[in-house]
């Protein structure tokens, strides 16, 4: 079967392109506002760029504002403005968590609390790492990317993102290196 891609509606187009780029990694990354407040965000489209130095890429799409401009959302802004973040690598376990933070709307701290998730102190950057996450790479970004369409209006940020500290938790280490899995292991187990 072919597509002509002119001919998609823009439901189709999304489904058809994640059905084809698979596997994406997922990236559920934290942010710290200017006034403090954290958002957590999870995102597929996420992947290396570079290894020296070490940068990751991070694209988040633009939702429609209320005078229906396109607008950043909340990691792309935090990040714009001069923050950092810390991406995670997400179990299977965290799929409900991971799920519940994509929604629309940043997670209250209600919210955060109901979903279990707390929190570790970064050691290079001011967004928080999310405890039991047995992965997370602590970065800034490098150089942020304003994509547009044809029409010349915004539909998305890329966010390259330099990688300053990378956490492993002991349990997905073997030989001293990040087990190829780390999203495998059980979540509740860890301490």
């Amino acid at each position: 079967m072919e597509w002509p891609v002119a001919a998609l509606s823009a439901a189709e187009k999304y489904t058809l392109l994640t059905d084809c780029v698979v596997p994406r990694p997922i990236a559920w990354v934290t942010t710290r506002a200017s006034a403090g407040e954290i958002n957590i965000a999870p995102f597929s489209y996420f992947n290396i760029v570079s290894t020296e130095p070490m940068i990751v890429s991070l694209s988040v799409n633009r939702r429609l504002g209320p005078d229906g401009r396109s607008e950043q959302k909340d990691t792309a802004l935090h990040l714009s403005q001069g923050g950092d973040c810390v991406i995670h690598i997400p179990s299977h376990d965290h799929a409900p968590a991971v799920h519940a933070t994509g929604s629309s709307t940043p997670p209250s701290q209600e919210q955060i609390d109901s979903l279990g998730l707390q929190f570790a102190p970064a050691q290079t950057v001011k967004a928080p790492r999310i405890d039991n996450c047995a992965v997370a790479l602590e970065g800034r970004l490098l150089q942020a990317i304003a994509v547009a369409d044809r029409q010349q209006t915004v539909v998305s940020d890329l966010l390259l993102i330099e990688i300053s500290h990378i956490y492993a938790a002991d349990d997905v280490l073997h030989n001293g290196r990040v087990h190829p899995e780390p999203y495998a292991i059980n979540a509740n187990k860890r301490p």
